[in-house]
């Protein structure tokens, strides 16, 4: 079963051995709504900080603590994937921008699941509906244990996953998979749809969930030259 990460840094349940595969070229038209939503966010007012900045790390890169219960399917080690992710990694920390970025540990890639809860962000919809907003942590993690105990997956890992490209530089660099076949696509999202039923939280855009596998986090807005240049290194 996936692997269930909370926020103590322990986890339950058995983990799960990720899918390989190289990391591909992004098609055509997946560059050209990349390049459009860059159109799109200039002129517009911003925060100082990207999202996860002041939440998951501060402005210097330093990691903060950020609580809550993730069900994830970590990758594996052995995969073709991780060991192309590393060149990317060691790749990234060479460059110019790396200041830019705060680099995740390669012992955390991931490809998240399903989102479950943050102790920082409780709001109906991201929060269990049986549980008061301010409810302890522990008690949703209590909570969580006990419902997943006996849940039944109903279908057996591994998930098999295709590369499909980098995701938009809005967050961070993360590379996007999707289910390598319609079968698998179905499987995944009736997983996920499961798991929100069970659990009583269903994010915005639960239905069309991008996964991904996170490898870095933005410390600050890139400018139009510094986009285009990071992605154009993702590119080679």
């Amino acid at each position: 079963m996936p692997l269930i990460r909370n926020g103590s840094g322990t986890s339950e349940e058995n983990e799960h051995d990720g899918g390989g595969g190289m990391i591909a070229a992004t098609s055509a038209s997946f560059q050209h709504d990349c390049q459009t939503k860059l159109a799109a966010q200039e002129g517009v007012s911003q925060e100082a900080y990207p999202r996860w900045i002041t939440q998951k790390f501060e402005p210097d890169g330093r990691l903060l603590p950020f609580p809550g219960s993730t069900i994830i399917c970590p990758l594996s080690p052995e995969s073709a994937l991780h060991r192309a992710l590393l060149r990317l990694y060691s790749d990234l920390q060479g460059t110019e921008f790396a200041s830019l970025y705060a680099m995740l540990p390669p012992t955390s890639w991931h490809m998240t699941m399903f989102e479950g809860v943050s102790d920082k962000i409780r709001k109906p919809g991201l929060w269990p509906e049986s549980l008061a907003l301010d409810a302890p942590l522990e008690s949703c993690t209590t909570l969580f244990k006990q419902k997943l105990r006996d849940f039944d997956l109903r279908t057996e890992p591994p998930f098999r996953m295709a590369i499909y490209g980098f995701e938009p530089l809005e967050d961070g660099i993360a590379l996007r998979v999707v289910p390598a076949s319609p079968s698998e696509e179905r499987r995944l999202r009736q997983l996920r749809d499961r798991l929100s039923t069970l659990l009583g939280t269903r994010y915005p855009g639960h239905d069309h969930y991008s996964f991904h596998v996170s490898v870095s986090y933005m410390l600050r807005y890139l400018n139009k030259q510094q986009y285009k240049d990071i992605w154009s290194f993702l590119q080679g």
